[in-house]
């Protein structure tokens, strides 16, 4: 039981073995819970804490709650904490933490750092090699994999999702026992985010091949043509194709998702052709994955300056993509500016291009209410759920390029945009992971199960 102030029941001696203070707004730890050497669990969980002056008092401390406070600079006063088995640290502004503090642990189980700003771990953190299980280091800003973590011999769970990755050490699945892994969010070429999101055992098969032959560089780049019926998605999609202008007629729009691939300057472009008419919208989220670049078809000519004719033609399709993949890249082509004058193309670009921006801002200020609101709530351990998402979404930024108006029936506004993508695949900031390493036996599976839909035509597409 708890009294009023939120503090547990007394234990045999008369003091408190769990204490929580969680949302008091407190500054300073209050002078009666460091008289109480008897406390065991102390949650302090969303407070203003920077620091944690006298803690060392609480020498019989075995778990330590400091999750969202104010703390920039490591608390090196929990050094005496010697009985400490678990510590959350999650959701400050920490960016290092010093040597010396993690050997005083000998009993640590459960460490939480995620939601900091962290790029790298003290050496000393392999004192707790055989005892730590558990390690989160999700939503930080590292590069790669500190090597201590590798000396983490008992380590079960490991967290490091929303980082900077473009790496994983063959080491970390071969030394350590995972049995939980998480690594989304990261800019991986080695092993691919698709290999990752099978699962350990896919990761470690990965590697045993590249062990037996040397991995090859794939530049592939998923690509997405979205946009209302008869906006000239699939004009663009085959001329680029083609090299050639194609002419597609009312009859020939596309129905559910055609699916094709195109080689360019050593990318492989495959191209998922989305049917515009919203009867087929209900099932294009299947196929919609991070990670892509997604040429939205704007028709100029059915485009008006007023916000009816914005949501129907472009936000709704930019919303939709901020709820399935909001890591994902948006190219905004506007086509048919054949059919309108020189001055209402640039007006038109204008309206579209500050009211994205403005959609993406009132996107951003609703999420962070939406955080604040579970954060503020009683009973907010029960939305943990709906907070993790919420922060995902908070830190994943849907990327949108410079709107490119277009004649579609003009190949060299089409070789033009060939050009405009090709940039921006290039850039290692806008799409990191483009370039992946293989091992050579992907390739081999991949033509064979193209040979086969090649010679059976009962296989689908979206099989293949």
């Amino acid at each position: 039981m708890q009294d009023e102030h939120g503090r547990a029941g007394p234990g045999h001696n008369g003091y408190s073995r769990e204490v929580t203070l969680s949302r008091l707004r407190l500054r300073v730890l209050p002078l009666k819970v460091l008289l109480n050497n008897n406390i065991e669990s102390l949650n302090l969980d969303r407070n203003k804490l920077k620091y944690l002056n006298g803690i060392s008092n609480l020498c019989n401390l075995k778990k330590l709650i400091l999750s969202k406070n104010n703390i920039a600079d490591f608390p090196e006063e929990i050094r005496n904490l010697v009985h400490l088995e678990r510590l959350d640290l999650n959701q400050n502004q920490i960016r290092v933490i010093p040597e010396g503090v993690f050997s005083c642990f000998p009993k640590l189980k459960h460490l939480r750092l995620n939601n900091n700003r962290l790029d790298n771990l003290p050496k000393d953190l392999v004192a707790c090699s055989s005892t730590l299980q558990y390690l989160n280091l999700s939503n930080n800003l590292f590069q790669t994999i500190p090597l201590v973590v590798l000396e983490l011999t008992n380590l079960q769970e490991f967290y490091v999702q929303n980082n900077v990755l473009q790496q994983l050490p063959m080491m970390l699945f071969q030394k350590l026992p995972l049995k939980m892994f998480k690594v989304s969010g990261n800019p991986l070429r080695q092993p691919p985010y698709e290999v990752c999101a099978g699962g350990i055992r896919q990761i470690i098969s990965y590697f045993n091949q590249l062990q037996q032959c040397q991995g090859k560089e794939d530049k592939r780049v998923k690509t997405m043509f979205l946009g209302a019926s008869l906006a000239g998605k699939s004009t663009i999609c085959k001329s680029l194709q083609q090299r050639q202008i194609v002419h597609m007629s009312k009859e020939e729009r596309t129905v559910g998702i055609e699916i094709s691939e195109c080689h360019i300057q050593g990318f492989t472009f495959l191209f998922w052709d989305f049917a515009g008419q919203l009867e087929y919208y209900m099932t294009h989220h299947m196929f919609i994955t991070p990670q892509a670049l997604v040429i939205l078809a704007i028709d100029f000519q059915q485009y008006q300056l007023n916000n009816d004719s914005f949501e129907e033609l472009v936000g709704f399709w930019i919303n939709n993509l901020l709820m399935r993949v909001p890591n994902s890249v948006v190219l905004p082509v506007g086509t048919h500016i054949d059919a309108c004058a020189v001055e209402e193309v640039e007006a038109k670009k204008e309206d579209i291009t500050f009211k994205i921006q403005a959609l993406l801002e009132e996107r951003k200020t609703n999420v962070a209410h939406l955080i604040a609101n579970l954060e503020d709530n009683e009973e907010s351990e029960f939305f943990v759920d709906q907070w993790n998402r919420l922060k995902e979404m908070e830190n994943c930024t849907l990327t949108i390029l410079d709107l490119v108006p277009i004649n579609c029936m003009d190949y060299q506004a089409i070789k033009s945009l060939e050009g405009t993508i090709l940039e921006h695949v290039k850039n290692e900031e806008i799409f990191p992971n483009v370039i992946q390493v293989l091992p050579p036996i992907y390739k081999e599976v991949e033509a064979a199960i193209v040979e086969i839909v090649q010679k059976n035509e009962e296989v689908a597409e979206h099989g293949k």
